[in-house]
């Protein structure tokens, strides 16, 4: 998702400082890349005051809400208490607005049958949701003690050219490329709102960039609502010799929600989705066949 973003705002002309802990070489004109850690305030303080760093977009974290069932120590310090660094940060130097990646973790279980909008509340089953959660609540705060302008986006399921961790379409696309059948007893009926990547990238440039903000969280999706049942009809018509078997119902300790309502957004940052999941489809198979 940040590189997504990095090269969208470059080619919006703006200039960017990439804050990664992981090394990157510095080899996209207007990108300044900067190796660091979120828990390093001196050394982030140190970044956004050196290049007049007007805007944060916080993209960064532990983001596999499964992985943070068994590791939900490691999530929280580095989803809560990074989020809580990149928020002080912001303060010390006088940066006023902060996007902030949440997600639809944040709203856990909900009635299926109900479209859900911001004012749903959050009930998260996970402790990856819980730091999600936590993130907004820190950003009220700031809003209301400090006078910042933190904006949370909570986003669906995303997919797309750069996805490489666990997920049920990269699982699915990945197993068909390589020739291997893949199966799951359950999860045909489950209810997923995918969403492109470069359709969060531009929801989060229209974010930072929206003179005013009403909402402190807006919903972010792909604008339609499926069952994994149909993605995977789809996808057969992508690659018909794909053996991929998906058995009814759920899918075990996978949070079950209506689809988004995202009106919020198009009213207030002017989002609209602009990519469907089936164009979106062959562009990822095309960019995992060009790697292989």
């Amino acid at each position: 998702m940040g590189a997504h973003l990095v090269q969208r705002l470059v080619a919006a002309g703006h200039s960017v400082v990439s804050y990664n802990r992981d090394f990157t070489a510095e080899v996209t004109p207007g990108v300044r890349a900067i190796q660091g850690e979120l828990f390093d305030v001196p050394r982030l303080l140190t970044t956004l005051q050196k290049f007049s760093v007007d805007c944060i977009i916080h993209t960064a974290g532990m983001s596999h809400p499964g992985l943070s069932c068994d590791l939900a120590v490691t999530t929280f310090a580095a989803n809560a208490n990074g989020t809580l660094a990149v928020l002080e940060c912001a303060r010390l130097a006088g940066i006023r607005r902060v996007v902030n990646f949440s997600s639809e973790c944040a709203y856990g279980n909900q009635e299926e049958s109900q479209v859900i909008d911001e004012s749903a509340r959050a009930v998260p089953t996970t402790p990856y949701g819980v730091t999600k959660v936590t993130g907004e609540l820190l950003g009220h705060v700031y809003n209301s003690l400090y006078g910042l302008e933190v904006v949370s986006l909570r986003i669906s399921e995303i997919y797309g050219p750069g996805l490489w961790m666990p997920s049920v379409v990269s699982d699915m696309v990945q197993a068909a490329l390589e020739g291997k059948p893949f199966t799951l007893e359950s999860g045909s009926a489950h209810p997923f709102q995918f969403v492109y990547v470069t359709d969060v990238a531009h929801a989060a440039e229209l974010a930072a960039l929206s003179p005013r903000l009403p909402q402190e969280i807006y919903n972010i999706s792909g604008g339609h609502q499926m069952r994994l049942g149909e993605a995977l009809a789809l996808l057969k018509q992508i690659l018909p010799e794909a053996e991929i078997s998906v058995g009814p119902g759920y899918l075990p300790g996978w949070d079950v929600q209506g689809p988004f309502d995202i009106s919020a957004a198009s009213r207030d940052l002017g989002y609209e989705p602009a990519c469907s999941f089936k164009a979106g489809l062959v562009q990822y198979v095309s960019w995992l066949r060009s790697r292989k």
